[in-house]
C-alpha cells in the first residue's frame, strides 16, 4: 500500500508532535503554575519583635518599633501622637490579616500608576522573634463607590503582581504633605 505524499507529511508531523510532547512530559518542560495569592500578609501578632516603617518619598515618616518583654520603644521616629505600644497595637491589628481583594496586574505596567516604585513606595516590615521577615510595599489608596470605601494597592517584595487591599493602609503611618 502506498502513500502519497501529502498523506506521509501529515504523519510524519503527527508523529513529530507526539515526540516533542512526549520528550517535554518526560524532562518536565512545564511552565510554573502559581495559584493566586488570598492573603497580602498574615502575620503571628504575638511572635513580632520589631515593625519598621520606611517611606521612600517622604523619610520624615519612618519609624521602628522595637519589643522588649511586653513593653513596646521607639528605635527611630518617636510619634508624638502615640504611646509606642498604641502604636504597635494599631500597626498590628491594621497588618495582622490584609486580604486580597483584586489582581491588578504586574508591577512594571502598574508602579508608577500605583506609586510602586523606588522612589514613592512605603515598605512595612514585621520581624518575628525567629528572624523571618514579613514586608509589603504599600502604594496609593483610592475610594471605591459602595459599601467598601477605601482601597490601597499593594506588592509583595520580590512578587511581580500587583494586588488591592481595603482600607487606607497609610493613613496614620503619613504625614500629610503640608505639616
Amino acid at each position: 500500500m502506498k502513500l502519497s505524499a501529502s498523506t506521509r507529511s501529515l504523519l510524519i508531523a503527527a508523529a513529530v508532535l507526539v515526540a516533542l510532547f512526549a520528550i517535554g512530559k518526560y524532562f518536565g518542560f512545564r511552565a510554573p503554575v502559581k495559584e493566586p495569592r488570598t492573603w497580602a500578609m498574615q502575620l503571628d501578632t504575638s511572635a513580632i519583635i520589631t515593625i519598621r516603617f520606611e517611606d521612600r518619598a517622604d523619610p520624615r515618616n519612618d519609624l521602628e518599633l522595637q519589643r522588649s518583654g511586653r513593653d513596646w520603644r521607639w528605635t527611630h521616629g518617636p510619634d508624638t501622637t502615640l504611646s509606642p505600644g498604641a502604636r504597635a497595637s494599631e500597626l498590628l491589628t491594621l497588618f495582622r490579616e490584609v486580604k486580597v481583594k483584586r489582581d491588578m496586574g504586574m508591577i512594571r505596567l502598574l508602579g508608577e500608576r500605583y506609586h510602586l516604585t523606588d522612589s514613592t513606595l512605603c515598605r512595612i516590615t514585621f520581624i518575628h522573634v525567629d528572624g523571618t521577615e514579613h514586608a509589603l510595599n504599600l502604594g496609593s489608596t483610592t475610594f471605591a463607590p459602595g459599601k467598601v470605601g477605601s482601597w490601597t494597592y499593594v506588592n509583595v517584595p520580590g512578587e511581580r503582581e500587583v494586588y488591592s487591599v481595603e482600607g487606607l493602609l497609610t493613613a496614620t503611618l503619613r504625614k500629610p504633605a503640608s505639616e
